[in-house]
């Protein structure tokens, strides 16, 4: 017999860019332009930050604090 458990959590993921400030500046002309794309999100903004890689930390918040749902049901065989 085959049976599943799916657990539903809440994931934090972190995303971490390193971008440098020569291409901030090619790109916005200022660090401080960009700083005024990145308080409104806006399209520019995401389409250069997207160019980028990035470090992501993922904190799996309810598997470590607890209280995340969960469904048994019987799987194909």
């Amino acid at each position: 017999m085959i049976i599943e458990k799916v657990e539903y959590h809440t994931v934090h993921s972190h995303f971490t860019y390193d971008i440098p400030d020569e291409d901030i500046i090619a790109e916005f002309g200022s660090v401080e332009e960009f700083e005024k794309h990145f308080e409104e999100e806006s399209d520019e903004f995401y389409e250069f930050v997207m160019e980028y890689g990035y470090d992501r930390e993922d904190d799996w918040f309810s598997d470590r604090k607890g209280g995340y749902e969960v469904e048994w049901s019987y799987g194909e065989e």
